[in-house]
């Protein structure tokens, strides 16, 4: 195969080709963690460069030795499912298997803990912080596990060198089939350094409203791409349309089950997204099961926003320690309902994670982030100057105008974070920009390198996943909070949580 180049110039004229951009996002993984292996077998093609693993990557774990004198081990990075080597008081398990559902308890995934991940310190200057060395993971997850904010009854106590663990080709197939067969982003950051919301937020906004992390303002005020959509449609755009999925988990209980059918779906972006609380614009959140209506239907919007199920019974978000081959179904479903659409030869779809959850990476986020204000900008919470990216995250591009075996980087100095999806919406569909982040964040049509639509339709196997409860995390305890403030009921967070936010919020926008 002849050399590629794999720093790709903006196409604009191929983004013409495309009528529908579909998101799904997914959470909490680094790229490492579940696409670190995706080349070690074999080299990528066209002699492309894949910032993967290798097997001389490490973090130290700081302890103290059986005569109190500190020491230093080297945590090597490993395969999941590979033999626990060098432990003194483990025997290795000569046929070991893949664990699913690492990293387990949850690790640290806010702006503090982020900062230690990556320089080793929990506070750095924000004005002129040093170069991230991604040093800190190990040492990190100590502190989460025996201080971890959240903890439950009868939580196992981990191995804090499982945060090194990353998954293999072999435990995510439909991920990393699709990473090879369309194009993989390896140089893909989440907006900002710290968890959930605030990159959601700049998914939604291209800022976070000055947050960083989950608490303690979790909603975003700011105007979303999907007003920009709505504000165009009024002007008489007519052509233009959005449509934000959510999943919803199937309940036994019959009045659930009539609220699921009666589409009162919950939305994570609807409830922390304030402009969106309108109820005027309820026609446009669904449920999953009309996405996969709308697929075989022809009816893809012009965007779409697609949410796993983050709560309940049949968690699929990948949020550690859920399985993730729960999610890897969810992607494969979601993947298939697109690619037999007969909107498949106009559509583009983007698959990828909020943040890096507190799970390893060894590439260091670089700087040179535009703040949404420009560079007058106030600094955010905890001082934060928005002045660099978060951790990379896992992104896979899907289009039958992409060429197999894309490694994609953007030209220039910028790379993609989560504004490069609203840039490249704005781009399509001639709409305003919304901060100075997205006007900054290249577009994602520099991928749409093929001349003629591909014919092919690589087919993906996940693995089987049995229907599994969900896990509490930090995210659930800030979605009671918020709807708390919002209905005034107060109601502790429960397995099944789910019910009562779907019917709280349901009756909240009716």
């Amino acid at each position: 195969m002849s050399k590629r180049s794999q720093y790709l110039a903006p196409q604009p004229e191929q983004l013409e080709r495309i009528q529908h951009i579909i998101v799904l996002m997914l959470e909490n993984r680094s790229f490492d963690n579940l696409l670190g292996w995706l080349y070690d077998d074999e080299g990528p093609p066209g002699e492309q460069h894949f910032e993967g693993l290798h097997r001389d990557l490490w973090n130290p774990l700081n302890s103290v030795d059986d005569n109190g004198i500190s020491v230093i081990e080297k945590v090597r990075v490993k395969k999941n499912g590979a033999p626990i080597k060098g432990t003194r008081y483990i025997k290795p398990d000569p046929h070991p298997h893949p664990d699913f559902c690492l990293p387990h308890p949850d690790p640290g995934e806010g702006f503090l803990n982020t900062n230690h991940q990556l320089f080793q310190f929990y506070q750095v200057p924000n004005d002129y912080p040093p170069e991230p060395t991604n040093m800190g993971f190990v040492d990190n997850y100590v502190n989460t596990i025996v201080n971890g904010t959240y903890r439950f009854f009868g939580e196992s106590i981990a191995d804090p060198r499982d945060i090194m663990t990353c998954f293999t080709p072999a435990d995510v197939p439909v991920l990393s089939t699709l990473a090879k067969q369309f194009a993989v982003c390896d140089q893909w950051y989440g907006s900002v350094p710290s968890q959930t919301l605030p990159n959601r937020a700049f998914i939604h906004t291209a800022t976070s409203c000055g947050q960083v992390n989950n608490k303690p303002h979790p909603k975003c005020d700011a105007t979303t791409i999907y007003n920009r959509i709505e504000e165009a449609i009024h002007g008489g755009a007519k052509h233009l349309s959005w449509r934000v999925y959510a999943s919803t988990p199937k309940q036994s209980d019959s009045k659930q089950d009539s609220l699921i059918e009666s589409g009162e779906d919950y939305s994570l972006t609807r409830l922390m997204m304030t402009q969106l609380h309108d109820p005027s614009l309820t026609p446009h959140f669904h449920s999953m099961k009309q996405f996969y209506e709308d697929a075989a239907d022809g009816k893809f919007p012009s965007y779409a926003f697609l949410e796993p199920q983050f709560f309940g019974r049949g968690q699929n978000d990948q949020h550690p320690p859920s399985d993730v081959r729960a999610g890897e179904q969810l992607i494969a479903d979601v993947y298939k309902a697109v690619v037999e659409s007969p909107q498949w030869n106009e559509t583009l779809l983007v698959i990828t994670y909020d943040e890096h959850g507190g799970c390893y990476d060894h590439v260091a986020p670089p700087g040179r982030a535009a703040h949404p204000d420009g560079k007058d900008g106030a600094p955010g919470q905890c001082g934060f100057r928005f002045n660099r990216f978060g951790v990379r995250v896992p992104a896979v591009l899907i289009s039958p105008w992409i060429e197999a075996g894309t490694i994609a980087r953007p030209s220039g100095w910028t790379p993609f974070d989560h504004t490069s999806v609203i840039a490249t919406v704005c781009k399509r569909f001639n709409l305003a920009l919304l901060t100075e982040r997205d006007k900054n964040a290249p577009d994602l049509s520099c991928v749409l390198t093929r001349d003629t639509v591909r014919s092919d339709k690589p087919e993906v196997k996940p693995l089987r996943c049995e229907r599994h409860e969900g896990s509490i995390n930090d995210l659930h305890h800030v979605v009671e909070e918020v709807l708390t403030e919002l209905t005034g009921e107060i109601r502790e967070v429960e397995q099944h949580i789910f019910d009562y936010i779907c019917k709280s919020y349901a009756s909240q926008l009716a």
